[in-house]
């Protein structure tokens, strides 16, 4: 998928050159209506995005920006003119200023009848060579009625991807970061700085601005200063800080409203009216942020010509929206529409036009930057459920010497796996003599130090032991939070930063658990809800608990049986399914409602390997021999719906999880033999001895099966129906038993009892504020 693709190389600012984004036009049959006097201007010489904007007296000023084709970046493929347009004349043509530096993800500010131009990214390569882009630190101002540009002091270091606004006479410039060339890696801004125009000595000055984004918006309207949207770590965001010029703080704004498809607060532009804030995006909808509002006002109207990565500059009464890019590709077009008939059309807009993923256009240096869920992260136990990275692009040799990245010790000791969500690694461990200490740590993705730790006391105490669990189940992230479960049957939530969003004691309320070799079976997740299986000696259940309040959705009992294995959430035509093999039993459950669809019994010893979906396959793998099998629903609902289609012939799954690729159906038995079986019938095709039993799930990346043996070893295989082909066997520097592994393009994280190693380089990525001076903190 094209996309995926693009997003691994996001634009620049708001830049998307040569884009090929898929809007969704044709939804309705009716099209969107649009406010009165909407016209189109002159269009611009040259398509172009990326570019700096500004409206001086009765200019409409361009300078910049991207021209040429998808992921071409280069000295040519910038545009280098700088242009303005008279908006006094109907008709009127562009003029051109001069030939000017050719820059992209620039803002352009205006400032009187001036207009400055603030940092911005430039290319040192020709077309055709090696991208070498940085982002440039020089501010300039220019004179209309001198015709020269006037260099001001340069901000304290080069900045691009960013935005800026003038208020009063001060200019202030938020988000982006700094590229630094082919050679060395970006680093993201964490402070806003800012100068007073009026100053008889110019000096910048910088305040932390509590948030690292780029490719947002910013606005100033009221006495404040709004970011709004852009992209962070965590990918694309409808987050809108704003700074109160008054008191010098920043607080929470109202969340973007939603722009379609993924682009969410991505490529939007905005410009503050008065104490208005108006916003337009991807989908074409005019939004506006009204004074004292706290929701934004989607019913204004829509453009004729949807864009993202432009410009929304007033002029007047009008409000112009220029260039940027749309499913065609870059635009020249300037669109014009009365700022009073917005305001005055409140429930006449039609409906938004609902919008694909973008191709976004490559503009930025870092190639491995994933700004795609399903590419910048691994969420829980085996990823998605089930054990495959969407990426080629993986490491298939290391050693001790070569192509690891970082090793990181923890406190304590867990047998979970880890998570990977935007530029964080979060991991769970125990400590103490009764595991009373309960660890959830964030670590930074690119160099593994720790962004944050936070402790907290188990509400049921278990003497450790190397018989008995010790921090096994995994836990579950996304866009808003990560979600940890201990054997103590504590479950909490926290946001990103490390601040606790609730917690709750499984035990407290619904009693201890019971069994010789304690709890290992991890959280799962849908959009509104994480979902823990209790199964145990004694009362055993499904619990799915609000992902905002931590409060019970819905609860679904099972029969009281120890089993250590992790359902999986996949979907199915009209509902969110929750898939469990356990305890002698194989079933599924409505993820939203716990409604038992249909179940399966009879399989044994499918205490410990976990469940997988593959299409309409789902295969339990069981410990015993001849027991593992796969089953096919045969529909969606009704209770026993489901038939058995065949068992693994003489083959037995051992700790990890099977694994389904191509015709194969990968198990590992204790020994550490791999078997694939027929994916149709269940016929043994061959075996292979990876030298260690594997505690840790396989895992699949394009061809390719990665076996993480307990001893440190790693086989990699070529499986098909008819060999195992195997490419490498690689080994780890530790002496500890690897528990489980998390994967995203281009890395493997590897978790020992006592440590995280890192295989596969990456982009070191600048801390973010954590929001506490703490790093680790013991929660009440």
């Amino acid at each position: 998928m094209k996309y995926l693709e693009s997003f691994r190389r996001l634009v620049e600012g708001p830049a998307l050159a040569a884009l090929t984004l898929l809007v969704s036009f044709f939804l309705m049959p009716a099209a969107p209506a649009m406010a009165e006097e909407s016209v189109m201007l002159s269009p611009m010489p040259e398509a172009v995005a990326s570019f700096g904007g500004a409206v001086a007296g009765d200019y409409l000023y361009i300078y910049g920006g991207h021209v040429g084709e998808t992921h071409e970046h280069s000295i040519e493929n910038l545009s280098h003119h700088f242009r303005r347009l008279d908006l006094r004349s109907e008709g009127s043509t562009w003029e051109d200023l001069g030939e000017v530096q050719g820059l992209q993800g620039i803002p352009l500010v205006a400032h009187g009848d001036r207009v400055c131009r603030v940092g911005g990214l430039t290319a040192r390569n020709s077309q055709g060579d090696e991208e070498d882009l940085i982002s440039i630190a020089e501010v300039a101002c220019y004179e209309p009625g001198e015709e020269r540009w006037v260099e001001l002091p340069p901000l304290p270091s080069g900045r691009s991807s960013h935005d800026a606004v003038v208020m009063g006479d001060t200019l202030y410039v938020v988000g982006g970061w700094q590229l630094r060339g082919a050679e060395q890696e970006p680093v993201w801004h964490d402070e806003m700085v800012m100068l007073d125009l009026s100053a008889e000595e110019l000096q910048w000055v910088a305040r932390p601005q509590g948030f690292q984004r780029r490719a947002l918006a910013a606005a100033a309207a009221g006495g404040k200063v709004y970011a709004l949207g852009g992209l962070s770590s965590d990918g694309t965001s409808r987050r809108v800080d704003v700074f109160d010029t008054a008191t010098g703080t920043w607080n929470p704004g109202p969340q973007l409203p939603d722009m379609g498809g993924r682009m969410r607060g991505f490529g939007v532009s905005a410009f503050g009216v008065d104490d208005h804030v108006f916003l337009s995006g991807a989908n074409g909808r005019i939004h506006v942020l009204e004074p004292g509002s706290e929701t934004w006002r989607q019913d204004l109207g829509q453009l004729q010509q949807p864009r993202f990565f432009h410009r929304l500059l007033p002029h007047g009464d009008r409000l112009l929206f220029v260039g940027g890019a749309s499913r065609e590709g870059h635009l020249a077009s300037v669109e014009s529409q009365s700022l009073t008939a917005l305001l005055a059309a409140k429930g006449e807009a039609g409906p938004a036009r609902d919008v694909e993923e973008p191709a976004a256009d490559g503009m930025e240096a870092e190639a491995e930057m994933e700004a795609e869920k399903e590419t910048a992260s691994w969420p829980g136990f085996r990823g998605a459920g089930d054990g495959v990275v969407r990426s080629e692009a993986m490491p298939m040799e290391w050693s001790p010497e070569h192509n690891v990245a970082w090793r990181a010790s923890l406190p304590g000791y867990g047998q979970s796996s880890p998570v990977v969500w935007g530029q964080q690694v979060f991991v769970t461990s125990v400590e103490g003599e009764e595991k009373e200490s309960l660890i959830l740590s964030a670590l930074d993705r690119g160099t593994g130090e720790v962004r944050w730790r936070r402790l907290f006391d188990a509400s049921q105490r278990i003497p450790s032991s190397n018989m008995v669990s010790k921090g096994a189940p995994t836990p579950v992230v996304d866009g808003e939070g990560v979600y940890a479960f201990w054997e103590s049957g504590d479950v909490v939530a926290l946001d990103h930063r490390g601040e606790t969003r609730w917690q709750r004691s499984l035990t407290r309320e619904h009693g201890e658990f019971e069994g010789n070799h304690g709890v290992g079976s991890s959280l799962v997740q849908t959009d509104e809800a994480v979902i823990v299986q209790v199964t145990h000696e004694g009362p055993s259940y499904f619990l799915a608990l609000d992902k905002g309040t931590g409060e019970t959705r819905w609860m679904a009992e099972r029969p009281s049986k120890v089993a250590w294995t992790t359902p999986v959430v996949v979907s199915a035509a009209d509902r969110n399914l929750l898939v469990s093999s356990a305890a002698g039993r194989v079933e599924a459950l409505d993820a939203a409602t716990g409604e038992r669809l249909w179940q399966v019994e009879g399989i044994e010893k499918n205490h410990v390997p976990s469940v997988v979906v593959a299409g309409d396959l789902v295969v339990a793998a069981s410990s015993e021999a001849g027991q593992s099998l796969a089953l096919r629903p045969v529909a969606a609902g009704g209770p026993g719906k489901a038939e058995v289609l065949w068992h693994a012939e003489g083959v037995s799954s051992g700790f990890g999880s099977p694994l389904v690729m191509g015709d194969c159906v990968l198990f590992v038995n204790k020994s550490g033999v791999a078997h694939c079986v027929d994916r149709q019938d269940g016929h043994l095709r061959w075996r292979h001895r990876l030298g260690a039993a594997c505690w840790a799930s396989p895992i699949a990346a394009g061809d390719y099966a990665f076996f993480f043996t307990k001893e440190g070893t790693t086989a990699v295989l070529k499986p098909t129906a008819e060999g195992p082909g195997p490419v490498a066997e690689n080994s780890l520097p530790t002496d500890d038993t690897v528990y489980g592994v998390a994967a995203i393009p281009g890395a493997f994280f590897v978790r020992t009892g006592s440590e995280i190693l890192r295989i596969g380089l990456d982009t070191p990525s600048a801390p973010e504020p954590s929001g506490d001076a703490v790093v680790a903190r013991r929660e009440p």
